[in-house]
């Protein structure tokens, strides 16, 4: 069973538990956290996807859904894409899969699947530490959603404020 924000019984039934509705009114998860829950839920039964899989959060960005997940992604994802796919196909929009408390060069990497990422360090700026991250300029093409969404996910990604830098 993969391990969702919710309590399994929220996640098979259409309400919420008390528990689960508080962390929704305080913040805590939301709407779309309980709705991908729901889902994942479904196709875990079908596609038994396991335990090693938690969902963290789920963001809508516009043009995707960035899924933060722990564990494996690859059970995600599953045999040939077909769990990403009928994933797709539930929420209805193109979903991105990052894992986190892993190689937070792979987590970058993952949110931006067409291009390239040549480096990621820190740096001390006046206002602190900041990542910076590099990306060959002539894969910006190849980013596979608009560059102002990508950004957005880095923030909810990446532990600090971050500077994105398209180099030769």
């Amino acid at each position: 069973m993969v391990r969702l924000p919710i309590c399994e019984d929220c996640a098979s039934r259409d309400f919420l538990c008390p528990v689960d509705r508080e962390k929704l009114e305080k913040g805590y998860i939301s709407q779309l956290d309980v709705d991908v829950s729901r889902i994942l839920y479904d196709l875990d039964r079908y596609y038994r996807i396991g335990d090693e899989v938690e969902l963290v959060r789920a963001h809508d960005l516009g043009s995707f859904v960035l899924l933060i997940i722990r564990g494996e992604m690859g059970r995600l994802i599953g045999k040939g894409g077909k769990v990403l796919k009928a994933l797709r196909q539930r929420i209805g929009k193109p979903v991105r899969i990052v894992e986190i408390d892993v190689d937070l060069r792979k987590s970058v990497q993952d949110l931006f699947a067409g291009a390239r990422i040549v480096g990621l360090s820190k740096a001390r700026t006046k206002e602190g530490e900041v990542f910076k991250i590099y990306i060959l300029r002539r894969d910006a093409r190849f980013l596979p959603f608009p560059f102002r969404d990508l950004e957005k996910a880095l923030g909810y990604i990446l532990p600090g404020p971050f500077i994105v830098e398209f180099v030769e």
